[in-house]
Protein backbone atom coordinates (compact mmCIF):
# COMPACT_ATOMS: atom_id res chain seq x y z
CA UNK A 1 0.00 0.00 0.00
CA UNK A 2 0.98 3.79 -0.44
CA UNK A 3 0.78 6.71 2.34
CA UNK A 4 -0.74 9.77 1.65
CA UNK A 5 -1.98 12.66 3.35
CA UNK A 6 -4.95 15.19 3.36
CA UNK A 7 -4.36 18.70 2.70
CA UNK A 8 -6.80 21.43 4.63
CA UNK A 9 -7.98 18.40 7.49
CA UNK A 10 -4.28 17.35 8.27
CA UNK A 11 -2.32 20.29 6.29
CA UNK A 12 -4.11 23.31 6.84
CA UNK A 13 -2.70 26.05 4.82
CA UNK A 14 -2.34 26.36 0.93
CA UNK A 15 -1.40 24.04 -1.08
CA UNK A 16 1.86 24.93 -1.95
CA UNK A 17 2.20 24.64 2.28
CA UNK A 18 0.55 21.30 2.30
CA UNK A 19 2.76 19.81 -0.64
CA UNK A 20 6.28 20.95 1.07
CA UNK A 21 5.12 19.45 4.51
CA UNK A 22 3.93 16.40 3.06
CA UNK A 23 7.68 15.62 1.19
CA UNK A 24 8.68 16.27 5.05
CA UNK A 25 6.90 13.94 6.67
CA UNK A 26 8.25 11.04 3.90
CA UNK A 27 4.49 10.33 3.01
CA UNK A 28 3.36 9.04 -0.83
CA UNK A 29 1.50 11.49 -2.02
CA UNK A 30 -0.85 13.90 -0.74
CA UNK A 31 -4.60 15.00 -1.27
CA UNK A 32 -5.56 18.38 -2.39
CA UNK A 33 -8.30 20.22 -1.08
CA UNK A 34 -10.36 22.30 -3.90
CA UNK A 35 -12.69 24.56 -1.53
CA UNK A 36 -15.48 27.24 -2.83
CA UNK A 37 -12.94 29.77 -2.11
CA UNK A 38 -10.67 28.21 -5.05
CA UNK A 39 -12.97 28.47 -7.37
CA UNK A 40 -13.39 29.65 -10.29
CA UNK A 41 -9.42 30.79 -10.18
CA UNK A 42 -7.87 27.49 -9.59
CA UNK A 43 -10.58 25.68 -12.47
CA UNK A 44 -9.46 28.39 -14.97
CA UNK A 45 -5.56 28.38 -14.45
CA UNK A 46 -4.00 25.21 -16.29
CA UNK A 47 -0.68 27.05 -15.20
CA UNK A 48 -1.30 26.36 -11.35
CA UNK A 49 -2.15 23.09 -11.99
CA UNK A 50 1.05 22.56 -13.82
CA UNK A 51 2.96 24.55 -11.02
CA UNK A 52 1.66 22.16 -8.18
CA UNK A 53 2.53 18.98 -10.49
CA UNK A 54 6.15 20.34 -10.99
CA UNK A 55 6.83 21.72 -7.19
CA UNK A 56 5.19 17.69 -6.20
CA UNK A 57 7.95 15.95 -8.66
CA UNK A 58 10.54 18.10 -7.27
CA UNK A 59 9.70 16.96 -3.40
CA UNK A 60 9.72 13.31 -4.39
CA UNK A 61 5.75 13.46 -4.14
CA UNK A 62 2.76 12.37 -5.43
CA UNK A 63 -0.30 14.98 -5.96
CA UNK A 64 -2.60 11.52 -5.76
CA UNK A 65 -6.17 13.21 -5.88
CA UNK A 66 -8.35 16.03 -5.42
CA UNK A 67 -11.15 16.70 -3.45
CA UNK A 68 -13.86 18.55 -5.05
CA UNK A 69 -14.47 20.24 -1.66
CA UNK A 70 -16.63 22.84 -3.39
CA UNK A 71 -19.65 20.49 -4.19
CA UNK A 72 -19.98 19.84 -1.25
CA UNK A 73 -20.91 23.17 0.37
CA UNK A 74 -23.47 25.44 -0.84
CA UNK A 75 -24.70 25.32 -4.70
CA UNK A 76 -24.71 24.38 -7.07
CA UNK A 77 -24.60 20.51 -6.80
CA UNK A 78 -24.28 17.01 -9.02
CA UNK A 79 -28.11 16.16 -7.72
CA UNK A 80 -29.51 19.66 -8.16
CA UNK A 81 -33.13 18.52 -9.57
CA UNK A 82 -33.03 21.95 -11.61
CA UNK A 83 -31.29 21.33 -14.51
CA UNK A 84 -29.94 25.06 -14.33
CA UNK A 85 -27.90 24.23 -11.26
CA UNK A 86 -26.83 20.49 -12.15
CA UNK A 87 -25.36 21.85 -15.52
CA UNK A 88 -23.55 24.20 -13.59
CA UNK A 89 -22.21 21.84 -11.18
CA UNK A 90 -20.85 19.98 -13.98
CA UNK A 91 -19.34 22.47 -15.60
CA UNK A 92 -17.24 23.30 -12.81
CA UNK A 93 -16.78 19.44 -12.18
CA UNK A 94 -15.63 18.66 -15.66
CA UNK A 95 -12.82 21.67 -15.19
CA UNK A 96 -11.96 20.13 -11.88
CA UNK A 97 -11.17 16.96 -14.04
CA UNK A 98 -9.02 18.69 -16.33
CA UNK A 99 -7.26 20.70 -13.41
CA UNK A 100 -6.87 16.80 -11.88
CA UNK A 101 -5.06 15.50 -14.81
CA UNK A 102 -2.86 18.70 -15.05
CA UNK A 103 -1.53 18.20 -11.53
CA UNK A 104 -0.88 14.32 -12.07
CA UNK A 105 -3.76 13.02 -9.98
CA UNK A 106 -5.36 9.85 -10.62
CA UNK A 107 -8.23 10.14 -8.34
CA UNK A 108 -11.15 12.57 -8.13
CA UNK A 109 -13.43 12.78 -4.87
CA UNK A 110 -16.81 13.76 -5.55
CA UNK A 111 -19.41 14.26 -2.53
CA UNK A 112 -22.61 16.29 -1.58
CA UNK A 113 -25.07 13.44 -2.95
CA UNK A 114 -28.90 13.72 -2.01
CA UNK A 115 -30.04 11.72 0.57
CA UNK A 116 -30.21 7.71 0.15
CA UNK A 117 -34.32 7.89 -0.96
CA UNK A 118 -34.03 11.10 -2.51
CA UNK A 119 -35.16 9.36 -6.08
CA UNK A 120 -34.95 12.29 -7.95
CA UNK A 121 -31.83 13.91 -7.06
CA UNK A 122 -30.24 10.44 -7.42
CA UNK A 123 -31.37 10.59 -11.02
CA UNK A 124 -29.89 13.79 -11.55
CA UNK A 125 -26.51 12.95 -9.50
CA UNK A 126 -26.48 9.42 -11.48
CA UNK A 127 -26.77 11.65 -14.77
CA UNK A 128 -23.93 14.20 -13.60
CA UNK A 129 -21.56 11.03 -12.67
CA UNK A 130 -21.76 10.08 -16.28
CA UNK A 131 -21.03 12.93 -17.67
CA UNK A 132 -17.99 12.96 -15.92
CA UNK A 133 -17.33 8.97 -16.35
CA UNK A 134 -16.88 10.69 -20.49
CA UNK A 135 -14.25 13.01 -19.36
CA UNK A 136 -12.52 11.09 -16.96
CA UNK A 137 -12.23 7.94 -18.43
CA UNK A 138 -9.89 9.23 -21.08
CA UNK A 139 -8.09 11.67 -18.79
CA UNK A 140 -6.97 7.80 -16.82
CA UNK A 141 -8.72 9.23 -13.99
CA UNK A 142 -11.14 7.60 -11.14
CA UNK A 143 -14.34 9.29 -9.31
CA UNK A 144 -14.62 8.13 -5.58
CA UNK A 145 -18.23 9.26 -4.36
CA UNK A 146 -17.98 9.93 -0.68
CA UNK A 147 -21.69 9.64 0.15
CA UNK A 148 -21.83 8.69 3.88
CA UNK A 149 -24.16 5.44 2.59
CA UNK A 150 -24.39 2.06 3.40
CA UNK A 151 -22.34 -0.61 1.91
CA UNK A 152 -26.16 -1.69 0.39
CA UNK A 153 -26.64 2.38 -0.77
CA UNK A 154 -23.75 2.36 -2.29
CA UNK A 155 -24.10 -0.43 -4.55
CA UNK A 156 -27.41 0.90 -5.21
CA UNK A 157 -26.25 3.73 -6.47
CA UNK A 158 -23.10 2.34 -7.85
CA UNK A 159 -25.86 0.11 -10.11
CA UNK A 160 -27.85 3.40 -11.04
CA UNK A 161 -24.54 4.81 -12.54
CA UNK A 162 -23.21 1.71 -14.30
CA UNK A 163 -19.54 2.63 -14.60
CA UNK A 164 -17.80 0.45 -12.35
CA UNK A 165 -14.55 1.26 -14.14
CA UNK A 166 -14.78 4.63 -14.05
CA UNK A 167 -16.78 5.51 -10.69
CA UNK A 168 -16.18 4.18 -7.28
CA UNK A 169 -16.58 4.71 -3.69
CA UNK A 170 -14.28 6.34 -1.67
CA UNK A 171 -14.55 5.28 1.50
CA UNK A 172 -13.71 7.05 5.01
CA UNK A 173 -13.29 5.04 8.17
CA UNK A 174 -14.02 7.80 10.58
CA UNK A 175 -17.42 8.82 9.12
CA UNK A 176 -18.59 5.52 8.62
CA UNK A 177 -18.04 5.13 12.28
CA UNK A 178 -19.41 8.08 13.44
CA UNK A 179 -22.77 7.28 11.10
CA UNK A 180 -22.89 3.67 13.88
CA UNK A 181 -21.11 2.06 10.58
CA UNK A 182 -18.81 -0.91 11.54
CA UNK A 183 -15.93 -0.03 9.11
CA UNK A 184 -14.45 -3.75 8.85
CA UNK A 185 -17.96 -4.99 7.63
CA UNK A 186 -18.76 -2.25 5.56
CA UNK A 187 -14.82 -2.76 3.39
CA UNK A 188 -16.20 -6.34 3.54
CA UNK A 189 -19.19 -5.56 1.48
CA UNK A 190 -18.31 -2.91 -0.68
CA UNK A 191 -15.24 -4.99 -1.87
CA UNK A 192 -13.53 -3.85 -4.94
CA UNK A 193 -15.54 -0.92 -4.84
CA UNK A 194 -13.27 0.86 -2.89
CA UNK A 195 -11.32 3.75 -4.76
CA UNK A 196 -9.29 4.81 -2.01
CA UNK A 197 -9.59 5.21 1.45
CA UNK A 198 -9.65 8.09 4.10
CA UNK A 199 -8.09 7.07 7.46
CA UNK A 200 -9.25 8.53 10.69
CA UNK A 201 -11.44 8.49 13.69
CA UNK A 202 -14.85 9.55 14.33
CA UNK A 203 -14.97 13.30 13.73
CA UNK A 204 -11.03 13.57 12.82
CA UNK A 205 -9.76 11.38 15.80
CA UNK A 206 -6.13 10.40 16.25
CA UNK A 207 -5.91 7.29 15.14
CA UNK A 208 -4.54 5.80 18.96
CA UNK A 209 -8.25 7.18 20.35
CA UNK A 210 -10.11 3.81 19.60
CA UNK A 211 -12.69 5.18 17.60
CA UNK A 212 -12.31 2.50 14.48
CA UNK A 213 -10.82 -0.84 15.21
CA UNK A 214 -7.90 -0.51 12.86
CA UNK A 215 -7.14 -4.39 13.36
CA UNK A 216 -10.41 -5.19 12.08
CA UNK A 217 -10.07 -2.86 9.48
CA UNK A 218 -6.59 -4.64 7.96
CA UNK A 219 -7.73 -7.68 8.12
CA UNK A 220 -11.29 -6.65 6.04
CA UNK A 221 -9.05 -4.71 3.64
CA UNK A 222 -6.80 -7.56 2.73
CA UNK A 223 -10.07 -9.94 2.51
CA UNK A 224 -11.07 -7.78 -0.13
CA UNK A 225 -7.63 -7.53 -1.94
CA UNK A 226 -7.46 -4.08 -1.67
CA UNK A 227 -3.75 -2.90 -1.93
CA UNK A 228 -4.11 0.90 -3.20
CA UNK A 229 -3.57 4.17 -1.35
CA UNK A 230 -4.51 5.10 2.15
CA UNK A 231 -4.73 8.68 2.57
CA UNK A 232 -4.64 10.05 6.68
CA UNK A 233 -6.97 12.72 7.46
CA UNK A 234 -6.88 12.90 11.06
CA UNK A 235 -7.41 16.51 12.27
CA UNK A 236 -3.91 18.96 12.13
CA UNK A 237 -5.09 20.30 15.83
CA UNK A 238 -2.69 22.60 17.41
CA UNK A 239 0.89 21.23 15.69
CA UNK A 240 -0.36 19.72 12.19
CA UNK A 241 2.73 18.53 11.88
CA UNK A 242 3.50 16.48 14.76
CA UNK A 243 -0.06 15.41 14.91
CA UNK A 244 0.42 13.81 11.97
CA UNK A 245 3.78 12.41 12.62
CA UNK A 246 2.05 11.07 15.39
CA UNK A 247 -0.67 9.45 13.46
CA UNK A 248 1.16 8.20 10.04
CA UNK A 249 3.40 6.04 12.81
CA UNK A 250 0.09 4.63 13.92
CA UNK A 251 -1.35 4.08 10.54
CA UNK A 252 1.76 2.10 9.34
CA UNK A 253 2.22 -0.02 12.23
CA UNK A 254 -1.50 -1.16 12.07
CA UNK A 255 -2.87 -1.26 9.02
CA UNK A 256 0.14 -1.93 7.08
CA UNK A 257 2.57 -3.34 9.11
CA UNK A 258 3.39 -7.37 9.87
Amino acid sequence: MRVGICHQVSLPGTWEDAIANAAALGVDGVELFVRPEDVPAFLESRDHARRLAEQASQAGLTIRSLALIFLMRGNPRLGDTAEEGRREAVGMALAALDRCADVGAKVVLVGGLPAADDEAGLDAFARSINELADRAEPLGLRIGIESGYTAEQVEMLLGRIGRPAVVGDYFDLGNAAGRDMDPAAEIRRRGRAVVQVHVKGVRGAGLDAGTVDLGAVKQALGQVGYDDWLLLETAGGDDPLANARANLAVLRERLIGA
